[in-house]
């Protein structure tokens, strides 16, 4: 009965975010697609010559254009509002995925691996800001995670159908099912905080109200943004955003949520993830690489799950601190392996890899980004995702180093991640937006939360109910 009273206050701000988050499959999609470059190199049928060179571009092409759509991304949200931002992106990234299915020309399929790669990364930098400002605290956290476990279920059903179809089928399966997303987009209210900033209070109003449950006062939390934005001069263009950075409250949440992502780049997820096939190929792996993605896909998807359902009970905090370290030592023992070149080991870094995925799944992977949109303060929150997400770091070391030496260095940014979350990240569940605006504030050091409540968790508006004959005080 509890569950069932929970779920009747806030199924429409789960609905909404559920359709949010699925334009997010793209992302995975386009990162999973890169096994398809192996199978195109195999493919018979095709009429050009795959190269090693141009099969290391089509991998790569998408983080290197993703860098100057999601530095962009702040500018089109701030003009035109991220729902709306959503439903203009997601058309041309249907087309590019029937693109590059529909072509056998070699310039056709990189320009569709342009737009779905610059696309599919903008995506994740649009998507979570606005899941922050479409829910309220006490399941923002939970809601947080989608982005991230519809990102590892992009991946997943891409390894699954690479391993029983052709290259061709797969990639016209992901351009088709964006259809559906893209429709499903046009019904989700615009972010109430934009519209505010921009003016239009009744257009607010009535996207609360479609988001919130009637027995929430939509009036307390709409003068409540109101009263932030009008606080903090938060009715800011592009241009009036740069000049805010220079305020403290501003530019350190920017600055720790930015080195966070850093050195989760550098810790090597992408290379591990985009590059599966050719790591397991490398690291003396005796089952087949497509078999191990799958797996790997299957971890990730799964402990991304059980990440959303402990975060809002553990904290972000002690989930990124213990899930970098986990991912660091796994990394490390891999690297060791490699060191030996003992070829009659290959589970051992099979086994260490799914750990780090299993580790990354419940931390690493998930938390920066449900940082990204909690801890961004709403005067510079636009121009603050586009400058975080557009610092993608393509580690491509394996070359240049080694694979070995790669895997010992991408274990070594793990472990300073962990140790810049020890030091700099205060914890963030259960606190409004409008709370989390002050946290870096009062003080030349950091100020982190350390009166959460008596269990961590500080009500948002509307998670105080009335007393109905339905039961609903027993959510408290």
């Amino acid at each position: 009965m509890a569950f069932k009273a929970w779920l009747v206050y806030r199924w429409r701000q789960i609905c909404a975010s559920c359709v949010v988050v699925c334009a997010v499959l793209c992302t995975g999609n386009v990162v999973g697609w890169s096994v398809e470059v192996s199978r195109i190199m195999e493919d018979p049928t095709t009429n050009f010559n795959l190269t090693q060179d141009d099969q290391q571009w089509l991998v790569s092409c998408a983080g290197v254009v993703a860098i100057f759509t999601t530095a962009g991304s702040g500018v089109l949200v701030e003009a035109i509002g991220p729902c709306r931002l959503l439903s203009f992106v997601l058309l041309p990234a249907t087309v590019g995925w029937v693109l590059m299915a529909a072509s056998n020309s070699l310039p056709w399929i990189y320009v569709g691996r342009i737009i779905t790669g610059g696309v599919g990364f903008m995506l994740t930098t649009v998507v979570q800001p606005l899941l922050a400002e479409m829910c309220t605290a006490d399941v923002r956290g939970l809601l947080s995670t989608l982005p991230e476990m519809m990102v590892s279920v992009g991946m997943l059903l891409v390894y699954v159908l690479a391993r029983f179809l052709d290259w061709e089928s797969t990639t016209l399966i992901c351009g088709i099912l964006l259809f559906p997303v893209t429709v499903g987009v046009l019904f989700i209210p615009e972010s109430p905080y934009w519209l505010l900033k921009k003016g239009k209070e009744k257009m607010a109003l009535r996207a609360l109200m479609k988001l919130r449950a009637p027995e929430h006062d939509v009036d307390a939390e709409l003068s409540t943004i109101r009263d932030a934005i009008n606080q903090q001069n938060q009715h800011a263009s592009i241009v009036q955003q740069f000049k805010a950075l220079k305020e403290p409250c501003n530019y350190r949440p920017v600055l720790l949520v930015t080195a966070i992502f850093i050195l989760r780049e550098l810790g090597g997820a992408m290379v591990i993830f985009m590059y599966a096939v050719f790591f397991f190929e490398n690291a003396g792996v005796t089952l087949d690489p497509f078999t191990c993605s799958v797996l790997l896909g299957v971890c990730r998807l799964v402990f991304t799950l059980i990440s959303a359902t402990i975060i809002d009970k553990l904290g972000r905090r002690p989930l990124l601190i213990t899930s970098s370290i986990i991912c660091g030592i796994a990394l490390f023992v891999t690297g060791g392996v490699l060191y030996t070149q003992d070829q009659g080991v290959g589970w051992v870094p099979l086994t260490a890899v799914m750990v780090y995925v299993a580790s990354f799944g419940l931390g690493a992977g998930p938390v920066p980004w449900i940082l990204l949109g909690e801890l961004l303060p709403t005067p510079v929150r636009s121009l603050g995702a586009s400058i975080v997400t557009s610092i993608f770091v393509f580690p491509d070391l394996t070359v240049a180093i080694g694979l070995e030496n790669a895997i010992m260095v991408f274990g070594s940014f793990e472990i300073l991640l962990a140790l810049l979350a020890f030091l700099f990240l205060p914890e963030t569940r259960g606190r409004t937006l409008e709370d989390l605006q002050h946290a870096f504030v009062g003080s030349p050091v950091l100020t982190p939360f350390s009166h959460a409540g008596r269990d961590g968790y500080t009500p948002a508006y509307g998670s105080t109910f009335p007393s109905t004959s339905q039961g609903l005080e027993k959510v408290r």
